[in-house]
């Protein structure tokens, strides 16, 4: 049996207890009731990611100053807790008999909200200690399946969800420049184009709470764009070092620029600073900069002279990129951009094709 000192009111029209106990003790005693269209329809949680409770266990195992949202417990059988009070009938003791709980096939104590963050907790899985740290918790009591499924509706649906460029703006905040710089580069390259005043981004990249007036790429997309661009492996990621990587991306932008002047005077009109469009100038990035690399070059004027080798491109709303989004779109974008670049031949990859097919054709 185990016994939780708790208080007992009403939230909402729902009777409920909040107590603090040990976050093995929770995982025990509770279970999620994972929905299946087939073999549990009544069921009322998601199915689980197992990353995502990996991610929740090493943070409750690891963090020494955090925060635990309360998990949400519903007992759905009366029978396996007794909530005693004291005199002035709201505080008392929750007594949790987990011997009936764990010997029942049917799910006692229920996991509205909270499964990931209990999932492994119990250490009953090979080579995962239990988690002894304590945590808060509320149980609702008297509740029926359908309320419950209403509660966990309601819990899941009603919340905002954090703005990812404001998280990654938090993530600059609390992190050192040399720690971001080595772990994730995509962010450092990212929010130096956004804050050097000499950038040619700078004053266009929102980076979360209130937005500042002229500001509409959102620094995750611009941080997913230069990781786009440092996926493949180019020059750009054989120079290794970020600041080096930082000035030739500054450079290339400031190509892009000059090659496409409207983008910057009216980006509302044009898709070349947005979505798929931005994503899509980032992975030609990555060829741009391999070819003034190959040259010994890195000046915007260098990168400019290779983006002008090829044909010029309609980047307006209704343009030759109209429709275009996503990754997929991104890549459709770069490819054909570069298939219609020059070499040191003066001979594109469209051409080169054409020359191909009909050669196969003799």
């Amino acid at each position: 049996m185990i016994e939780i000192r708790v208080l007992r009111d009403e939230v909402l029209g729902v009777d409920v207890m909040r107590g603090f106990a040990r976050l093995c003790d929770l995982a025990k005693i509770s279970r999620a009731d994972v929905f299946d269209e087939k073999s549990n329809p009544t069921g009322t949680q998601r199915d689980l990611s197992p990353k995502h409770a990996r991610e929740a266990y090493e943070y409750a195992r690891t963090t020494e100053l955090g925060y635990w949202p309360e998990v949400f417990l519903c007992a759905r059988d009366a029978s396996v807790i007794e909530f005693t009070p004291d005199q002035d009938g709201q505080c008392g003791t929750l007594k949790i008999f987990d011997d009936a709980i764990i010997d029942s096939d049917r799910i006692s104590i229920s996991r509205v909200d909270g499964n990931h963050r209990l999932h492994l907790a119990d250490g009953k899985t090979e080579g995962v200690p239990p988690i002894t740290r304590k945590a808060s918790f509320c149980m609702a009591v008297g509740l029926n399946i359908v309320e419950e499924i209403a509660i966990f509706r309601d819990i899941n649906n009603n919340q905002k969800r954090m703005d990812t460029s404001h998280l990654d703006k938090i993530e600059l905040r609390l992190s050192p420049a040399d720690i971001i710089k080595a772990r994730e580069p995509d962010l450092y390259i990212a929010s130096k184009l956004a804050d050097e005043p000499d950038s040619p981004l700078a004053g266009f990249v929102y980076q979360g709470g209130k937005r500042p007036p002229g500001t509409f790429i959102p620094l995750r997309t611009l941080r997913t764009g230069i990781e786009y661009m440092l996926s493949r492996q180019t020059k750009l990621t054989a120079v290794g070092d970020r600041d080096a990587q930082y000035v030739l991306i500054k450079n290339y932008f400031d190509a892009l620029r000059i090659w496409v002047p409207e983008a910057w005077a009216n980006p509302k009109d044009y898709l070349l600073l947005r979505g798929a469009g931005l994503w899509g100038v980032c992975f030609l990035g990555a060829e741009i900069v391999d070819r003034a690399l190959a040259k010994q070059e890195f000046t915007p004027g260098a990168m400019l002279a290779i983006l002008e080798s090829g044909r010029r491109w309609d980047w307006s709303r209704g343009g030759d990129f109209q429709g275009y989004s996503g990754r997929g779109g991104s890549t459709r974008i770069a490819d054909s951009i570069i298939r219609e670049l020059r070499g040191d031949d003066g001979v594109s990859m469209n051409r080169l094709i054409s020359d191909i097919i009909r050669s196969g054709r003799t």
